[in-house]
């Protein structure tokens, strides 16, 4: 199988990359510096000159607080081309994969969102990813969608990926409280995405992994396990505050947004791996 993939220059792009080659498939990976997908008919050029099996969307503008200052660049990379890719992989008989988020819903659910669940976003970026979703699947009803959440791995900006590094160096770590979501180790989550386009999964499934937490109690498992690897760990003191006091977080986000998976497992036939699981493995692989 020979697959596109666009975005690989980010966190979870780069792990589909690392276990498209582990599984011997071949690999056409591109970034935002060699591929716009955003351009007029670059889904068209580029499927013309590369003949591939699946395109795998990785490629996204997730920055809240971008997003809600330059909502026309966020239309374009969230929605608009999605739907121009989804468009003409229907028209050439490639399969496409595109990534979702969480952040589409309005986090007033008492338990954990199913792929059917009505989206009710709260920022620019929600309600674009969330309409990006239904142009996707009406431009090509054999997509497949995964959406992902609260994404960690190795080189990663987010504060799940930078958190290590911080409990290492910090005596009292101050962290968002207030919010409960499914998280996702970014090695399983390309794990997951081959698994099911592999089996030839179409429509809208979750690829997080299993359980529910808070930052803290990530926090908290982190440092635990740190510790019980013998790691430093400086940390002595983990806090929760408002969102509102953290810089760079001004955007609502939904306080409570975990993933239902059952559905992905009835697809693949197994259960996926707990949280904790997928944090235990990016220590060891980052050598925390």
């Amino acid at each position: 199988m020979k697959v596109l993939i666009l975005g690989a220059g980010g966190l979870t792009g780069r792990y589909l990359v690392q276990e498209g080659v582990r599984r011997g498939f071949t690999i056409r990976a591109t970034n935002r510096q060699e591929l716009d997908i955003t351009r007029p008919d670059v889904a068209q050029e580029t499927l013309a000159q590369e003949e591939v099996d699946a395109v795998i969307n990785a490629a996204s503008v997730t920055s809240l607080e971008f997003c809600e200052e330059n909502p026309r660049v966020s239309r374009k990379a969230n929605c608009d081309a999605p739907e121009a890719w989804a468009k003409e992989c229907g028209r050439k008989g490639v399969k496409f994969v595109h990534l979702g988020t969480d952040y589409i819903f309005d986090g007033k659910k008492q338990s954990a969102y199913l792929p059917t669940d009505m989206a009710g976003p709260l920022s620019r970026y929600g309600k674009d990813k969330a309409e990006g979703e239904k142009r996707v699947m009406r431009a090509n009803p054999h997509a497949l969608i995964v959406r992902l959440a609260w994404v960690f791995g190795h080189g990663g900006k987010t504060f799940m990926s930078q958190l290590p590094r911080i409990l290492a160096e910090q005596e009292v770590v101050e962290l968002a409280g207030g919010r409960t979501g499914s998280c996702t180790y970014a090695g399983e989550a390309a794990r997951t995405i081959f698994d099911l386009l592999t089996v030839g999964a179409e429509g809208i499934t979750h690829g997080v992994q299993s359980g529910q937490t808070t930052w803290k109690v990530f926090a908290e498992t982190a440092a635990k396990l740190m510790r019980a690897r013998g790691k430093k760990v400086a940390c002595r003191e983990i806090r929760e505050i408002r969102q509102s006091q953290i810089a760079g977080m001004r955007v609502a986000r939904p306080a409570f947004s975990p993933l239902d998976l059952s559905e992905t497992e009835r697809i693949l036939g197994r259960k996926i791996p707990a949280w904790e699981i997928g944090l235990e493995e990016y220590l060891r692989e980052i050598g925390c």
